[in-house]
């Protein structure tokens, strides 16, 4: 808070940051701090309030699996984003990795919005705005969008 961030927002980034019991709902599903952080940011604006889930399951077979784990959903629009830490743009199979999986995504109806992790914090507001629009634009569920599933637990 010394360097200028609101207490609200840095009461609910601590919020976010503390360890989750693995039974609890909602923002409970979060696999990172960052994740927890966007999700609960976002369910406390009227225009996102309750429209995300938090680490879905895609019937969208995927390395191996029958099914692709995405960060956060909005199903009734067809959005996927996902929270890259640095190690997405680090390592090339992993960045390589996400590009596949944004490709399936796309096909399936989906449109991907991907934001690094330390965005969070450094650029909130944008990142915020950046789903808003997206989300505008996108008021019905995309065609041909597969059925969701809650993920619960690691990632397999």
């Amino acid at each position: 808070m010394r360097d200028g961030v609101d207490v609200p927002l840095a009461d609910l980034f601590v919020s976010a940051a503390r360890p989750i019991p693995p039974d609890i709902e909602g923002a409970g599903r979060a696999r990172s701090a960052s994740e927890a952080f966007l999700y609960r940011r976002l369910d406390t604006l009227p225009e996102t309030r309750g429209r995300f889930q938090l680490n879905a399951d895609l019937p969208i077979p995927f390395d191996g699996f029958g099914r692709m784990e995405i960060d956060l959903l909005c199903a009734d629009s067809g959005v996927v984003v996902e929270i890259d830490g640095a190690q997405h743009l680090a390592d090339p199979v992993a960045y390589r990795r996400d590009r596949r999986k944004d490709q399936l995504l796309q096909e399936n109806g989906y449109l991907v919005l991907r934001y690094l992790a330390e965005d969070l914090a450094k650029e909130l507001d944008s990142v915020l705005d950046g789903i808003l629009r997206t989300l505008s634009s996108r008021r019905k569920p995309a065609p041909g969008a597969i059925p969701i599933t809650i993920v619960r637990g690691n990632r397999a």
